[in-house]
């Protein structure tokens, strides 16, 4: 009788034991399942929410076995632009960017502070509305061989798609302060063609003429190359970055990465080593040593100004 009593005192316990296992597990399940669901569910929302994507980064370590080579003009290794201090952001939507023109006392290096300024205040208003863009042509070359600006360089290079231009266009272009000027087909009415025959030339509805050498740029309101004082001609004349614009874009383009250039990160093209190397040879980490500026344009007095003064 006490034998059959603990046997089946024995057998309630593993009962109770098998049903208190089985509670928890099935609270643990929904439990995670919740949480799996929370997780995908914030994941998607993310995706959608955030429009800006999270670039790989190519890290390229700076070189300075160049810094010795001697320039006639400019710096060959100056410090780069966020070592000078400078601070370039987008605070609760607006553009927190003081310029920083007057902290090098090279008249070349100053005009690459005006580019990167520009470049970098362009990027922040991509990155806020979504736009893709990377950066090109020696800016690319710059970013990966010196970390910024070629030292002889004079402007600066985007690319971007012909949607995402529209786009930029249409939202980003009256954000930019009020010391730089957007300059296009439209907003500059002497930056077109004379030829009165325009079928020859890519026209879009929205944005007008966007092919060179009437691609649009970025203009610095208080510099200028003086090219049209030399040969009169009518359009803004200051500092530029060129924004270059395809209906179509290779695919080997994309995805984008990021690299640095100036101490800030800017977008580039997925097989940029492929695109360096078919612009500049297999040997464009090497730095040549016969350089110099094309231009010697005026940093701190706009076109207009010089012209009164003349």
């Amino acid at each position: 009788m006490k034998k059959a009593a603990a046997l089946l005192l024995f057998s309630l316990v593993i009962v109770a034991v098998i049903f208190l296992v089985t509670v928890v597990f099935q609270i643990d399940s929904a439990s995670l399942l919740r949480s799996k669901t929370k997780q995908t569910f914030t994941a998607v929302a993310n995706a959608v929410i955030d429009p800006n994507p999270k670039y790989d980064y190519v890290n390229l370590k700076r070189t300075y076995k160049h810094c010795k080579i001697p320039l006639e003009y400019g710096e060959m290794c100056p410090k780069l632009y966020t070592e000078l201090g400078g601070r370039c952001d987008l605070i609760k939507g607006a553009i927190q960017c003081p310029d920083i023109r007057n902290y090098s006392r090279s008249t070349a290096r100053q005009g690459q502070l005006v580019l990167t300024r520009m470049i970098r205040i362009f990027h922040l208003l991509a990155q806020k509305h979504g736009i893709k863009y990377w950066i090109a042509r020696g800016t690319l070359l710059g970013a990966a061989r010196h970390h910024g600006m070629i030292p002889w360089d004079v402007d600066a290079d985007i690319e971007m798609p012909l949607d995402d231009y529209v786009k930029f266009f249409q939202m980003a272009a009256k954000e930019f302060p009020a010391d730089i000027f957007f300059q296009n087909f439209k907003s500059d009415p002497a930056l077109r063609p004379s030829d009165a025959d325009m079928s020859s030339f890519h026209m879009h509805d929205i944005v007008g003429i966007y092919q060179a050498t009437w691609n649009p740029r970025l203009r610095d309101r208080n510099s200028c190359y003086k090219y049209c004082l030399a040969y009169n001609c009518k359009w803004h004349d200051g500092l530029m970055v060129d924004i270059f614009v395809f209906p179509k874009v290779d695919s080997a383009v994309y995805p984008l990465k990021r690299m640095t250039f100036e101490g800030f990160p800017f977008a580039v093209q997925n097989n940029w080593k492929e695109e360096l190397v078919s612009s500049y040879g297999k040997d464009w980490f090497e730095v040549p040593t016969d350089k110099s500026p094309e231009e010697n344009p005026d940093v701190f007095n706009g076109c207009e100004k010089l012209k009164k003064s003349n």
